[in-house]
């Protein structure tokens, strides 16, 4: 039988001695399972989108309800919300702050464009459209690794994930994508493109 993806990273974050543990979470499953699996002694950090920010059409889904994120919370389990992630600015045409200052997106970066025209698009927007690029780089290797360092910079982003040490995300993904876990070493999104290398 085959391991499911919490069970080979929590092997995994005992071998290389990961003890923060990200989940992205609608409902607060993923969660709840990743805390059962690892116990108390990691923290574990469920991040997503308040329920708020689904009214104000920054995101897809519901969002995490205030009743959700107490019992969460009850469980020991610390919540990280954000109106809405990078990606999501991006995907969704709108700005997003980074380091006091705002950048605006327009909708679907390079959708359906040749590396011509991206490069071309580069030199005419240079402020951000770095980040376009990644998340389409990302992309190549399916949604759970761009979920997994999403994750990582909203978690970071709001202050509930140390920044001195290593971080494990993992994503648990419904239909066809893989499950995938992630050990990184954190930074905030302002940071991104400063982050040390060690």
């Amino acid at each position: 039988m085959n391991k499911s993806i919490v069970e080979v990273a929590r092997e995994k974050a005992e071998t290389f001695g990961v003890r923060n543990i990200i989940v992205p979470t609608y409902s607060g499953t993923s969660a709840r399972l990743v805390r059962e699996a690892f116990g108390p002694d990691y923290l574990i950090i469920a991040v997503g989108n308040p329920s708020s920010a689904a009214a104000k059409g920054l995101m897809r889904g519901s969002g995490i309800s205030d009743k959700t994120k107490a019992e969460l919370e009850a469980q020991g389990i610390k919540v990280a919300l954000r109106d809405q992630s990078l990606v999501q600015a991006l995907a969704f045409g709108h700005g997003f702050e980074i380091g006091g200052k705002r950048f605006d997106f327009w909708g679907h970066c390079f959708k359906n464009a040749s590396l011509r025209e991206v490069i071309e698009k580069a030199g005419q927007h240079i402020d951000f459209n770095a980040v376009a690029i990644i998340f389409k780089t990302l992309q190549l290797f399916d949604n759970g690794p761009r979920v997994c360092i999403e994750t990582m910079l909203m978690a970071a982003d709001v202050g509930v994930l140390p920044l001195d040490q290593d971080c494990m995300a993992i994503v648990r993904t419904p239909g066809d994508s893989l499950d995938v876990a992630m050990v990184m070493h954190p930074c905030k999104t302002e940071d991104l493109f400063n982050h040390p290398y060690r």
